[in-house]
């Protein structure tokens, strides 16, 4: 069951997204107690770790106005995280589901893109997060397979069902089996005019545009293990990224 601070965090957040967009205030405290169905207290509490993240700005005797910049910050590309985690930071309520999954033998290209012999043993999995319940991202998720009883077998001729959840985080399952850890994402972001049948599965019109990352995950012994390609709904998700300069600053 989720906790009633976080459901208020996602709550007051939800609000600072709208009125992000419009250069408005946030509603007094009060009113956000009543629309949010919590005590002052409670709500002063949340402002209190917004404020802190620089996502809300307050001032006595005045509006409490919203940082759009400081929002788009909790969520930089150079920043490795779970989509659920990611979702969460924003303010949705997150949510995962399996569209499918399949056993493959993984050819050309991405044998050569995961420096493996081709053919490869691989598993296919197609995965869809929502923010809210509206969609927010499509993977295709192509992970390499060790050799191995628990691995060869494949589903059960019975029931039908793999042994590998495919529908899990990737990253325990990697480690789970590899038997080392994920260290490294190369991720490329592109854009593509969205078509079906992925345009209606990301809730967007055919030829919208969408923003894409090809990722390429890297153990620690350097081996190269999974490929994916996902699509992001931009109406839910934007990324920043925040460049250093060199001192001495002129």
């Amino acid at each position: 069951m989720t906790d009633p601070a976080e459901i208020l965090r996602r709550g007051v957040l939800a609000i600072a997204r709208e009125v992000s967009t419009t250069g408005g205030a946030l509603p007094g405290e009060h009113e956000l107690a009543r629309r949010l169905d919590a005590n002052r207290p409670q709500v002063r509490r949340v402002l209190a770790q917004l404020e802190q993240q620089g996502i809300v700005r307050r001032h006595q005797g005045a509006a409490t106005t919203v940082d759009p910049i400081a929002l788009q910050m909790t969520v930089r590309l150079e920043d490795q995280l779970e989509h659920r985690e990611l979702l969460d930071r924003l303010g949705y309520e997150p949510g995962v589901e399996l569209l499918g999954q399949e056993r493959i033998e993984l050819t050309s290209p991405l044998t050569e893109v995961l420096a493996a012999p081709a053919p490869a043993p691989a598993i296919l999995a197609r995965k869809r997060w929502t923010a809210d319940g509206r969609p927010a991202m499509l993977a295709e998720n192509v992970l390499l397979l060790p050799a191995g009883p628990d691995t060869t077998g494949g589903p059960d001729a019975a029931t039908g069902s793999d042994p590998i959840d495919a529908g899990r985080s990737i990253f325990p399952l990697v480690e789970e089996l590899w038997h080392e850890p994920v260290v490294w994402e190369v991720a490329t972001p592109g854009v593509e005019n969205v078509a079906e049948p992925h345009a209606t599965l990301l809730g967007l019109a055919p030829g919208a545009a969408c923003m894409t990352f090809t990722i390429v995950g890297v153990l620690r012994s350097g081996r190269r293990v999974f490929h994916a390609f996902e699509r992001h709904n931009p109406a839910i998700v934007q990324y920043s990224v925040v460049r250093r300069f060199p001192e001495p600053w002129t």
